[in-house]
């Protein structure tokens, strides 16, 4: 008999188990923040699905730390997803689990060339199942 735990496991899961596109499809208006690297081409929002962008100059994450993440992940839910150089996920993944998110979906967009790290799509979500976006 499924309880309601794993209903939710299900509920959170299937997106991300059909691929980043369709997670970012399926969670719609759950992805509340896109965030995007300047120093990559290839790093601008689907802005069609989402209502709110920030951007990295130079892959430095301290502005939308203490502007936006910092207050907005100290609450419940608040989905965030991107396209950024390896580094700046690195940065940001370290912040996520010290208010209990996690890289959920990362995948390689570009590799790393001389000068500049990888390019990464990634999305960060609550790590329990029961904390909604």
């Amino acid at each position: 008999m499924i309880g309601r735990r794993d209903l939710l496991k299900i509920g959170v899961a299937t997106p991300l188990a059909l691929g980043f596109p369709a997670a970012l499809r399926a969670a719609g208006q759950g992805v509340a923040l896109w965030v995007h690297d300047a120093r990559f081409d290839a790093a601008a929002a689907p802005s069609a699905l989402l209502p709110r962008t920030a951007t990295l100059r130079a892959g430095d994450v301290t502005p939308l730390w203490t502007g936006t993440l910092d207050d907005a992940w100290r609450g419940r839910g608040f989905l965030v997803a991107g396209t950024t150089g390896s580094d700046a996920l690195f940065v940001l993944e370290q912040l996520a689990w010290s208010r209990g998110r996690r890289v959920v979906e990362r995948e390689l967009v570009a590799p790393a060339v001389p000068g500049r790290p990888a390019l990464v799509r990634w999305l960060i979500a609550p790590v329990h199942p029961s904390v909604t976006a």
